[in-house]
C-alpha cells in the first residue's frame, strides 16, 4: 500500500467534507497529531479505524486502500489488489520484520509460484525429479521441500 497516496486522500476528502484535523480527530476519537501523520503518509490509521474513518469521509475501504475514488469498471481489479495488499501486509505486521516488507512481499509471491507449480505434477515423484534437476539440490531435500510446500498450501486453501 502506498502510504504517502493514501494519506494524500484522506487529507483531500477531509477536505472535501469541510473538516479540520481537529474535527476529523474528535469525530475518531483520536488526536489531530494522528490525523497529520495519516495524511503525511508517516503511518496508516490504526485497523480500528477504517470503518469509522471511510463513513465520516464517505468512501469505501478500497478506496481508502487504493488512495483514489474507484469507479465501477475498476473495482473488482482494485479491490482484488488492495485485499491482497492488506492482506500480505498484516502478515508482515505480525511477522519479527528481520527483513523488508519488499523482501517479504517477494518472498509471499515466490511461495505462492512454488505452490501452482507444484500443483501441475501429477505425482510427487515428477515433482522432486523436476526440483532435482532444476535446483541441484538432492532428493531428501527436496522431498522435504515438496511436502513442506503441499502442507502450506493445502493449509492456505482451508482457511
Amino acid at each position: 500500500m502506498d502510504q504517502e497516496k493514501i494519506g494524500k486522500f484522506i487529507a483531500e476528502c477531509r477536505k472535501e467534507k469541510g473538516l479540520t484535523q481537529v474535527q476529523l480527530a474528535e469525530k475518531l476519537g483520536t488526536t489531530d497529531k494522528s490525523i497529520s501523520k495519516w495524511e503525511n503518509g508517516v503511518c496508516l490509521p490504526d485497523s480500528s479505524q477504517y470503518e469509522p474513518l471511510c463513513n465520516i469521509l464517505n468512501i469505501t475501504i478500497n478506496e481508502l486502500f487504493a488512495g483514489q475514488k474507484i469507479s465501477n469498471n475498476d473495482y473488482k481489479s482494485i479491490a482484488d489488489k488492495n485485499l491482497l495488499k492488506l492482506l500480505k501486509n498484516n502478515l508482515y505486521e505480525s511477522s519479527d520484520k528481520s527483513i523488508s516488507f519488499k523482501e517479504f512481499d517477494n518472498t509471499l509471491n515466490r511461495i505462492s509460484e512454488a505452490i501452482v507449480l507444484l500443483n501441475k505434477f501429477k505425482t510427487k515423484e515428477e515433482a522432486v525429479d523436476y526440483m532435482v534437476k532444476e535446483t541441484k539440490l538432492s532428493k531428501k531435500e527436496c522431498s522435504d521441500a515438496y511436502d513442506f510446500y503441499k502442507k502450506l498450501g493445502k493449509k492456505v486453501s482451508e482457511e
